[in-house]
């Protein structure tokens, strides 16, 4: 019934970040990083199998920013100015995308260790998800928005299919835009429509379990339309949202994803109070599992902090399995 994963790119080591200082600073080499870069990934998957994870991630350390793969890789793609991520202290670059884009896969290949994360059904991918891509891209040269979240969905769609050839057995789409909207009272029903429509092309994919993990706003208002998405398990940031909010509904048939560790604070949580929260979820929701995670990746404070969150996961999987 319970569970406990990551959610998003873990905060760099000291060693990775000294190494890619040495590199800009011209003392040091891009093989060196990458090396690092290698080790490091290896740490963090053997952590999360130590503590118990259910599902295991790469930690993302060729990573600079979720969209980096497919605005670097996808034949077509530009890549833009330099944006905020959010309210948060770090940034990513605008794909620019001026006309439709050909199906294509394997862009996700290079940033990712797939040689080290098992092969038993347990590793998990992040992707955009098609909506968030769009309205966070620069985007021309379709007659609709509707036919642009088409196409970045079915491209999405088609990696995901590759990525579970290659082992991948569970998908995570981001989707912070459509909650983000929603807590600043700009969300209309267009946006929920191009979700609606990216998340039917891309949300199931054969061989693998689906995930839409909204964070950094308010899904209350919004957790009907959530669950009624295609996709297995709905990811809602629990320290944006209330329990009240998330305990009005039910979500058989659902998986949920209860991000009630907020990794964008050095404060820790205390993890019998998460569990007693769990629990409440849990007999009043119904879902078909319920998964403690992080509301988010947990690189925005950096390594020492993101152990420490990890190691609030293993507190609470302990405490719900005795």
């Amino acid at each position: 019934m319970f569970g406990t994963y990551l959610t998003g790119s873990f905060g760099q080591s000291p060693d990775l970040y000294k190494a890619r200082n040495e590199e800009k600073r011209g003392r040091g080499t891009s093989e060196t990083v990458l090396k690092q870069a290698k080790e490091d990934t290896q740490k963090i998957i053997n952590l999360q199998k130590e503590v118990g994870l259910n599902f295991i991630i790469d930690p993302m350390f060729k990573f600079f920013y979720l969209f980096q793969p497919f605005a670097e890789q996808v034949d077509g793609v530009k890549v833009g100015s330099q944006e905020n991520w959010f309210n948060n202290n770090v940034f990513y670059r605008k794909p620019q995308i001026q006309k439709p884009l050909n199906l294509q896969t394997s862009f996700t290949e290079k940033y990712l260790h797939l040689d080290q994360l098992p092969t038993d059904g347990t590793a998990m991918v992040i992707l955009p998800s098609p909506y968030t891509l769009l309205v966070l891209s620069d985007v021309s040269g379709y007659s609709s928005q509707k036919e642009a979240v088409t196409n970045l969905a079915e491209i999405l769609h088609a990696e995901a299919q590759h990525l579970v050839s290659r082992g991948i057995g569970r998908i995570q789409y981001d989707e912070p835009a459509i909650v983000v909207k929603q807590s600043l009272k700009s969300l209309a029903q267009e946006d929920l429509d191009l979700l609606q429509r990216g998340i039917e092309i891309c949300g199931k994919i054969e061989g693998a379990t689906t995930s839409l993990h909204t964070y950094f706003g308010d899904a209350g208002p919004i957790i009907p339309y959530l669950t009624s998405l295609p996709v297995d398990c709905i990811g809602i940031d629990g320290t944006e949202t209330s329990l009240n909010d998330i305990v009005k509904h039910d979500y058989s048939g659902k998986e949920l994803a209860l991000g009630l560790i907020d990794a964008r604070t050095t404060s820790l949580e205390n993890p019998i109070e998460i569990v007693e929260q769990l629990k409440i979820i849990a007999e009043k929701t119904n879902p078909q599992k319920l998964w403690l995670t992080p509301n988010a990746g947990t690189e925005y404070r950096k390594f020492t902090p993101s152990l420490q969150k990890l190691d609030l996961l293993k507190q609470a999987r302990l405490m719900l399995h005795e």
